[in-house]
Formats: C-alpha cells, structure tokens, sequence
C-alpha cells in the first residue's frame, strides 16, 4: 500500500467517526446555546477562552513532538511516554497555580469563579487524554481516538439535555464537562493498557532526556502557544472591551466555524505520522501528499465558503435562534478566515513534519502579533465584528506566509496546475453561490443539498478532479 493509498484509508475511517460526533456536538451545542442565553454563554465562552489559552502550555509542543519521534522510531515509546507524562504533572501543576493568581487578582465574580475552575479540571483531564491520543496517533490506530471523540459528544449530549431538563444553572455545566472528560481520559488509560500493552506512566526524570526534549517541544509549543493566543484572545479582549454579550454573540458565529475545523483536523491526525515517515524516505511522495492536501482543503473550502455567506441569517437562526441573530454577519466573515484555515493546513504539517517547527513559529508569531494589535485598535469601536475581521486578516496573511516559504523551499512543484484546479473550483462554486441567491427561499437543508449536487456536478464537467482524484477517492471508499 502505498503512501497516498494509507493516507486514504485513515482518512475514510477517521473521517465517519468525525462526522457523528461533530453532528452530535452540534445538537448539544443548540440546546446549550439556547438554554444558556447570550449573556451565561458569554461567561461560559470567556472561560473556555482564558484556560484554552492557558492551557497550551500544559502542552507546549510536547504532543507533536511525541507523535512525530514515535511514529519514526517505535522503541521511543516507553521513553516518552514515562518522560513526556512527568514533564506534563510539572506544567500543570504551574498552570494550576498561575490560573488561581489570575483568578484571585482580576476579582472576577463568584459565578465565573467557579465556570473558570471547573473549566480548569476539564482542561487538565483533556491534557492527559490528547497526550495519550498522541502516541496512537504515531502507531496509526486513529480508531481509538475516533471512538473517544463520539463518546465525549454522547456523554455531553445526554448530560446537556438532562441539566436542561432539571433546569440547573451554568456552573452545573461546567461540571458535566470536567466529568466527561475526567471518563474520557479514563478510557484512554484504559486502552493503554490493554489494546498497546503499555505500562502505566510512571514519574521519570532523565535530564539527558528532558532537555533536549523541552527544547525541541518548546519550538513547536511556541507556535502552539500564538495560534491558541489568536484564536481566543479575542473572546478575551471582547469580554474586557464589551461585555459578556459581545462575546455570546461573538463565540456563536466562532463556534460554527471551529465545528468546521474537524475537516482539516481529521486529515491531520492521520497526515502527520505519514509525512513525518516520507520526510525521510520519499521527498517525491511527499510533494505529492501536500499538493493534494491543499487541492482537496480548497475544493471543500471554497464552495463552504460561498454557501455560508449566502445563508448565514438562516443558519444563525436554525441553530441559535432569533435571539442570536446579530451574529450572522460575524458569521459571514469568520467563515471566510476559515477557509484559509483550510487551505494552510497542508503547508503546517508539512513544516512540523520536515522539522521545521521553528519557521512555523515565526510565522503565527506574526499572525498573532498582528490579531492583537487589530483587535486593540478595532474592537473598542466595532466590537464583535471587528474581531470577525481581525481573524480573518490574521489567516489570511499566515496563508500568504506559507505559500510563499512552500514555493521557496521546493514543496510546490505543480503551481500551474493547482493553479487551474483552483480556477476551476472557483468557477464551480460561484455557480453554487448564484443557485443558492436565486433559489434562497427553499427549505434550509434541501437547498444545501441541491448546491452540494451541482457544485459536485459542474467540477466534474470542468474536470476539476482527475484519475487521480478518483483513484484517492475510491481507496478512501474501500
């Protein structure tokens, strides 16, 4: 089997998986959103936001770096997981502190108090379940993760709809969410044990180990830490500048938009153990791989694109509610940063893969610069739309970045034809887009269905997907 052929097949069995739960976290995230109001989920939006931010650092590019050395070099793996797991227990330890002083200095009301620490233990169990995850990642069993993903979303469904029917208030919910995913991580330990027949962790401290290690991980943490910081500094800065209302409103369009991300996030958890392998066996397989990673995220981007912002007033409505209307242009400029979402996931795996994690750095460390200095200047004056744009120009320059730098360094080797395939897909979803303005007064999910068919429909009479196209899709069908 060869590269692309592997890389198809976790793809088409991570990617079923990934649509259910994304479908049932949708649900849950409609009743949530609704039951709470603008106002308790901005306070439940600000919370995930500031440990989110923090939390990257419980992290700090040690998760990559785990998946990568492994996935080369399987005897590493008691090695890192011993070290990599006692290295964790000191970061969140600090993190733990560092959260309370914040906490404690910003006098934040009781109710939020409790939403943010809840918040936390959440954050701490889902640091130990990714960095488990991440060494399945390595081996290729992307199945155990999948199961892991539907099993959080059934367990928040069912604990969502039975809070809501008993009437409990916003804190109840913060706790469902440490509870879930205090069993998520027990799961994983359990499938540690016993499908890899792996020991437990125990506390190692192998400074011949660790130092090197911290310091490779930081190059990737670094990156971690600036694309975290602009994803949701601006829930922050919205919260601080505008209120809890602001960031409801915000966090309503954003959450659609960070649904999204599982299409590219997907592809990633099965590309990168992959692609750290042919970095150092098969350059040639590897241009490969990127240029049709990119060709694929702009073909799925782009139409996605175009349909949100033809629909956005009806898809606020349909999810959140009349209540949540005003995000709906939010939402029609997000979507846009998301697309360039998509289309820059290749060129990032490519750099982390290649061990060029520090360039990575360098690139979201000016993208997040950027983020801040927009939202300081914009949001005092145009609130939540102005961290809309602010996200957008922020993707779009670290987009302009890495195609650049790809090009420089020789992993673009067909420009003229992802060119035209480019060309072509664009045409193909303006013809959606003019389908979807004329015929906007259908049923929601019928006209979403209809301009799926003929977006589909008039790539293939352009011959937007080739042989080769077809051939991937057939193997990820198989």
């Amino acid at each position: 089997m060869n590269a692309i052929q592997r890389f198809a097949k976790n793809i088409g069995s991570l990617f079923t998986s990934q649509i259910l739960s994304y479908l049932i976290s949708l649900v849950y995230t409609i009743y949530l959103v609704r039951y709470l109001g603008v106002e308790n989920y901005g306070i439940l939006s600000f919370a995930l936001a500031l440990v989110s931010i923090l939390g990257i650092f419980a992290d700090f590019g040690l998760n990559i770096l785990t998946t990568r050395e492994i996935s080369r070099e399987k005897s590493l793996t008691n090695k890192y997981l011993n070290n990599v797991f006692s290295l964790k227990l000191l970061q969140v330890s600090i993190l733990i502190v560092l959260l309370v002083l914040i906490v404690r200095i910003l006098d934040y009301p009781s109710k939020t108090v409790y939403v943010i620490y809840f918040m936390l233990v959440f954050l701490i169990f889902s640091t130990f379940s990714s960095f488990f995850a991440s060494i399945f990642q390595a081996y290729e069993k992307l199945e155990y993760q999948s199961i892991a993903n539907v099993l959080n979303n059934i367990l928040m469904l069912i604990g969502v709809l039975i809070l809501i029917y008993y009437n409990y208030g916003l804190v109840s919910f913060t706790v469902l969410y440490a509870f879930v995913g205090g069993l998520i991580l027990i799961y994983y330990i359990f499938i540690l044990k016993n499908r890899f027949e792996l020991p437990l962790p125990k506390i190692r401290i192998d400074w011949d180990f660790w130092v090197p290690t911290i310091k490779t991980a930081a190059q990737f943490g670094l990156a971690g830490v600036f694309v975290t910081i602009y994803i949701w500094i601006d829930s922050v800065m919205l919260s601080f500048m505008q209120g809890d209302q602001a960031v409801g409103l915000y966090n309503a369009a954003y959450r659609i938009v960070l649904l999204l991300i599982f299409i590219p996030s997907v592809i990633n958890t099965a590309i990168f153990p992959v692609m750290s392998r042919l970095y150092e066996s098969s350059t040639d397989s590897l241009k490969l791989i990127v240029e049709k990673y990119f060709k694929y995220m702009i073909l799925i981007g782009l139409p996605i694109g175009v349909g949100i912002t033809l629909l956005a007033n009806h898809i606020i409505i349909l999810i959140f509610g009349q209540a949540f209307l005003e995000s709906a242009p939010a939402l029609q400029i997000l979507i846009w940063a998301t697309v360039f979402t998509f289309a820059n996931s290749a060129f990032v795996q490519l750099f982390q893969s290649t061990n060029r994690q520090v360039l990575l750095t360098k690139i979201t460390f000016i993208g997040m610069i950027v983020n801040i200095i927009l939202n300081l200047i914009l949001i005092p004056k145009f609130s939540f739309i102005a961290a809309s744009f602010n996200t957008l120009i922020t993707e779009f320059l670290i987009l302009a970045m890495v195609l650049i730098i790809a090009q420089r360094i020789g992993y673009i080797t067909h420009g003229k034809k992802l060119i035209n395939d480019s060309i072509k897909i664009i045409i193909s979803s303006l013809i959606m887009g003019l389908f979807i303005w004329i015929f906007n007064d259908l049923n929601l999910l019928l006209l979403i269905l209809m301009a799926a068919v003929l977006y589909l429909f008039v790539l293939f009479v352009l011959k937007g997907i080739d042989n080769e196209d077809v051939e991937i899709i057939k193997n990820i069908r198989n």
